[in-house]
């Protein structure tokens, strides 16, 4: 659901940077929502790799509260935030903070620290959307047997939500600094599950993407706007092949874009499933992927305590692991920094 733009009190607005201010958007279904609970987020701490564990202080300073960033706002679903906080993933009342977080908290975090600028998110994101139907460009067409009002539903809105929050820059953030301008710098896609159930969506994935950037860098007058794109996930690195064709089909549509030679140096895929923690995927898809037969070798209780504290949801919602959601919006951050190249601090 979308929310109404309305404006922050300017007391509550921190004083942006120089220079323009620097527009990201970012777009795809539920897992650009985000459903991993905040409190998962200390299983980072845990990770064998001692680069990653060490994240964890960067979100919880001291040890006990998440962090917020004054330096990068946030509009999500047309809600506008003054702050990079928690709680800004699915949430039932999109204009309060709740208690999930997605791909943004990472993401934000990470560009907030990088560049000089002034940092906005304008994340536009549904459940249940496929590229094919409800994210589809105009530049794919119309849709045969579909309901005018059904296709495109969620482009139309990411336009939408962009256009009116531009609009209303120095009503939504007073520090907004109108004589430095903005500038669309870059769009994060993260999306794909929908389209697994239908053939014709996962066999033309690729093109429709290709599309989708090209309308969207079109609608906003932004030709040179990056774009960093997750290559679905779910379940790790071996569900595709034999085990999930399906998935194969679409992460090989969303692995396209790395071929296409107008989108070199300017559009990038990266693989998220390896960001999944190891034993995680085996403990909860260890059967889908014939790795573990949990009737012969079910969960010990030190392995259910581990699940107690790394997941909170399904795993279409990578299991609503807050550890993944960090990691990833870290490599969408190091994926748009190497993009954008200069300007980072």
């Amino acid at each position: 659901m979308m929310a109404a733009l309305v404006a922050l009190p300017a007391s509550l607005v921190a004083a942006g940077a120089k220079g323009p201010l620097k527009i990201f958007l970012m777009a795809g279904q539920s897992n650009m929502e985000g459903h991993a609970n905040v409190a998962t987020i200390d299983f980072l701490g845990e990770d064998a790799d001692p680069a990653r564990a060490a994240l964890l202080k960067k979100f919880k300073p001291d040890g006990k509260t998440l962090v917020t960033r004054d330096d990068v706002w946030v509009v999500s679903n047309g809600a506008p935030f003054d702050k990079l906080q928690p709680g800004l993933g699915a949430r039932k009342d999109v204009a309060v903070p709740g208690s999930d977080i997605g791909p943004e908290y990472g993401f934000g975090y990470f560009m907030g620290e990088a560049l000089e600028e002034q940092v906005l998110l304008i994340k536009t994101a549904e459940g249940g959307t496929s590229l094919y139907q409800n994210w589809r460009p105009p530049s794919a067409g119309p849709l045969p047997n579909a309901k005018p009002e059904d296709v495109g539903n969620m482009y139309r809105a990411l336009v939408a939500n962009v256009h009116d929050t531009v609009r209303d820059l120095k009503k939504l953030f007073p520090a907004y600094d109108e004589k430095a301008g903005y500038e669309i710098a870059g769009l994060v896609w993260f999306q794909g599950y929908n389209d697994m159930f239908d053939e014709t969506g996962r066999k033309e994935y690729g093109k429709n993407l290709v599309m989708l950037i090209n309308d969207l860098r079109k609608e906003f007058k932004a030709p040179n706007m990056k774009v960093a794109v997750g290559v679905m996930g779910v379940n790790g690195p071996l569900n595709e092949g034999t085990i999930n064709p399906k998935q194969k089909d679409v992460r090989e549509g969303q692995r396209f874009v790395n071929t296409v030679e107008e989108f070199k140096g300017n559009v990038k895929a990266f693989e998220s499933a390896p960001l999944l923690h190891p034993k995680v995927v085996e403990l909860t898809a260890g059967e889908w992927l014939r790795v573990r037969d949990f009737k012969k070798d079910p969960h010990t209780a030190e392995e259910k305590a581990l699940l107690q504290r790394a997941t909170s949801n399904m795993g279409f919602h990578y299991n609503g692991e807050g550890r993944f959601f960090i990691l990833l919006g870290k490599a969408f951050a190091d994926t748009m920094l190497e993009l954008t190249g200069p300007g980072a601090k």
